[in-house]
């Protein structure tokens, strides 16, 4: 059972108290038998702790997977107001980090002391090397570094006043890489392949991410720019980035009929049936957002041939038959009848 977390102690069911006692001890395997029993990895105890804030804070690595495979919200916040990934920061949890990164988190969040994850990395850690590598991957995750804390300092004020010279060193290159990031960025969202690719050369990141949770990749992906999707396929684009709604760039790809991109990606061993937060496959957002016409029924082939579930449902159990014929898209319903969809 998933629920909002915000329920009080006093109304917190037994196995909700037994999975917070289990995550304190990092015992995976209760609690795996407790979630699998309907306890809640959202459920937080008098003190705003959740088994899954839990497993953040104290770099339960397993634990955290378990939680987010079973509905973690990855924004909820603790008694400060911190979120997980704040949280890990603050102790140096890379694993941890690592695996929060990979989630629609927010990044920038500001908790109650006015800190983010990148600022609470520094002012509150030791500067070896678990905060350094900490920061390295807030930084390539696109991380705000002009973020001020109340007293009007940045994380790079803070690591020049604590000696941190790694950090530093991450902090002043970041301005550089930052600039070459969002230009690619931009480069990708006009279209501008010369330009894309001399960036890319230079090292611009791929896989950087703006405050639309937009990426040169993702933003190739959902706006058709295949000569620049093939070049961030080069360079190392994350198939399991995400944009802002959760959903990797075969998506909204297949919702805008790109379907030479569609095409490119499907090369790739990209997760055809990744599920956004809307509740929708790349065939599910084919059918409900796509004009059932010609392209659509053949991203809709596509994506068939490439193994997706065709029967795979969204959150309400509405199938992608059911969608087609529900708006009269009989070229699309004889296709997925004819492909066994039920």
């Amino acid at each position: 059972m998933l629920c909002s977390g915000t329920l009080s102690a006093q109304s917190l069911s037994d196995s909700d108290r037994a999975l917070i006692a289990a995550a304190w001890r990092n015992d995976v395997a209760a609690a795996r038998d407790l979630i699998a029993r309907g306890a809640d990895v959202n459920a937080k105890d008098h003190t705003q702790q959740s088994a899954y804030l839990i497993a953040t804070s104290d770099g339960y690595t397993e634990l955290l997977r378990l939680t987010l495979a079973h509905g973690a919200d990855v924004n909820a916040t603790d008694s400060y107001n911190g979120t997980g990934l704040i949280r890990a920061a603050d102790r140096g949890h890379v694993e941890v980090i690592r695996e929060l990164l990979k989630t629609p988190i927010r990044i920038d969040h500001v908790n109650r002391l006015g800190w983010t994850a990148l600022l609470e990395a520094v002012i509150l850690g030791d500067g070896g090397p678990a905060h350094t590598e900490t920061v390295r991957l807030l930084v390539r995750a696109g991380a705000n570094t002009d973020i001020v804390d109340p007293g009007g300092l940045t994380a790079l004020q803070h690591a020049r006043n604590k000696g941190f010279r790694e950090i530093v060193a991450i902090l002043t290159a970041k301005d550089t890489a930052a600039t070459m990031d969002r230009a690619l960025i931009e480069a990708t969202a006009r279209n501008d392949v010369e330009t894309a690719r001399r960036l890319i050369a230079a090292g611009a990141n791929v896989n950087a991410q703006d405050e639309n949770r937009d990426s040169a990749f993702l933003l190739a992906g959902a706006r058709g720019r295949l000569e620049i999707l093939k070049l961030t396929l080069a360079a190392g684009a994350d198939l399991k980035s995400m944009n802002r709604y959760g959903g990797t760039a075969l998506i909204p790809a297949c919702h805008y009929g790109h379907i030479d991109t569609v095409r490119e990606l499907l090369k790739t061993t990209i997760d055809v049936d990744h599920v956004n937060r809307l509740g929708w496959t790349a065939l599910l957002e084919t059918v409900i957002l796509g004009d059932g016409g010609p392209v659509h029924v053949e991203i809709a082939r596509l994506l068939v041939a490439r193994g997706a579930n065709i029967n795979l449902a969204d959150s309400q159990g509405t199938t992608p038959l059911a969608h087609a014929r529900q708006r009269g898209y009989r070229e699309m319903a004889n296709f997925l009848e004819s492909a066994g969809a039920r």
